[in-house]
């Protein structure tokens, strides 16, 4: 009697073993897969995981643009833009999340970008009329919400927040 309930224990005990060992196995293998798409991540302080190139980017493009908005929605600014940021122009070059955010339309769409960029600079250095500067940055983060409307809608009400309000 005591043999057969020893046998069955033996089995119970065996096959737990293997099923720990296999366990394992795929834990090691989803943490390599894991690892190497990790490569080109960033400890960003303001996400709670690791970020890609892209993402840091347009987390610091969004914190620029939330201080050219106060900027330009203030009167009494003298048109005193922050230093333009020529980093935003690598935006072609940083490595995105997902390899597939990157299209011909992506392209077009970051170079209409950075040239509403380019002309919120320049009627502040002509020291155009508010109503055009603003009108001027609202272009600008309209030029965002267009492209993240096609590739990447996750920050849209974020970015809408940017408009300034006539």
């Amino acid at each position: 009697m005591k043999k057969l309930f020893l046998i069955p224990l033996i089995i119970c005990f065996i096959s737990c073993q293997s099923s720990q060992n296999e366990g394992k196995e795929n834990t090691e293998t989803t943490q390599n897969k894991e690892d190497k798409n990790a490569t080109n991540l960033i400890n960003d302080p303001r996400s709670p995981n690791p970020s890609s190139e892209l993402a840091v980017l347009m987390r610091d493009m969004w914190e620029y643009a939330d201080t050219l908005k106060n900027e330009i929605a203030d009167s009494t600014s003298n048109n005193a833009l922050p230093n333009y940021q020529t980093r935003f122009k690598e935006i072609h070059a940083a490595i995105p999340t997902d390899k597939h955010t990157k299209s011909p339309a992506f392209d077009a769409m970051t170079k209409v970008m950075l040239q509403k960029l380019e002309n919120v600079y320049q009627n502040a250095a002509e020291n155009k009329e508010q109503n055009e500067q603003v009108e001027g940055f609202n272009l600008l983060i309209k030029s965002c919400l267009q492209c993240h409307e096609q590739q990447c809608p996750g920050p849209i009400s974020k970015i809408s927040k940017l408009i300034i309000k006539k």
